[in-house]
């Protein structure tokens, strides 16, 4: 599916202009795999993601404890004292699901660290990308996984045009 949408920008970019366009790709897998810094980003990562495991588990460990103990005296324990015990493993396990959540959760705190440790690792390999692209003198470069557009002169930006043909049509001015 990537190449078809790889083939099909490429097409795109030759009907576009009848001059020469010069457009290359890079696999972002293959970088992200063999540049030694993401690959330390991975190990501080997993370190990360143990010890975040190892305390939920710790709460795990401890709910699991409590519900036995409940289960093992429950028929011993005044009806106030079951209330309580119950309310305590209630609690306990709501602790445990929004620890979970917010250390493992879709915002939570390893996404976050990642985001954190990755950001000036992408920096450099946009700012790599930028430098050949520039130097090389291609016109466009793609991401072959994605078929994402990584570099691009400002020539072939069209923003502005388009914006302009969408004031003209709704009669209003930009800003």
């Amino acid at each position: 599916m990537n190449k078809i949408k790889y083939l099909i920008l490429l097409m795109l970019f030759l009907s576009f202009s009848a001059a020469e366009i010069k457009i290359g790709y890079v696999d972002s897998n293959e970088i992200m795999s063999k540049f030694e810094e993401v690959r330390q980003v991975q190990v501080d990562l997993e370190k990360e993601q143990r010890r975040l495991e190892s305390e939920f588990n710790s709460l795990v460990t401890q709910l699991d404890s409590l519900q036995q103990d409940y289960e093992r005296q429950r028929l011993l324990m005044s009806e106030t004292r079951r209330q309580e015990k119950e309310n305590e493993i209630i609690n306990m396990k709501k602790s445990a699901e929004e620890f979970q959540l917010k250390k493992f959760g879709p915002e939570g705190e390893i996404y976050r660290k990642q985001n954190e440790l990755l950001k000036p690792v992408l920096s450099k390999i946009d700012d790599a990308i930028q430098k050949v692209g520039n130097e090389q003198g291609y016109d466009f470069i793609l991401d072959a996984m994605s078929g994402a557009l990584l570099y691009a002169l400002d020539s072939h930006n069209l923003t502005e045009d388009v914006m302009d043909e969408l004031n003209k049509a709704t009669g209003s001015v930009a800003e």
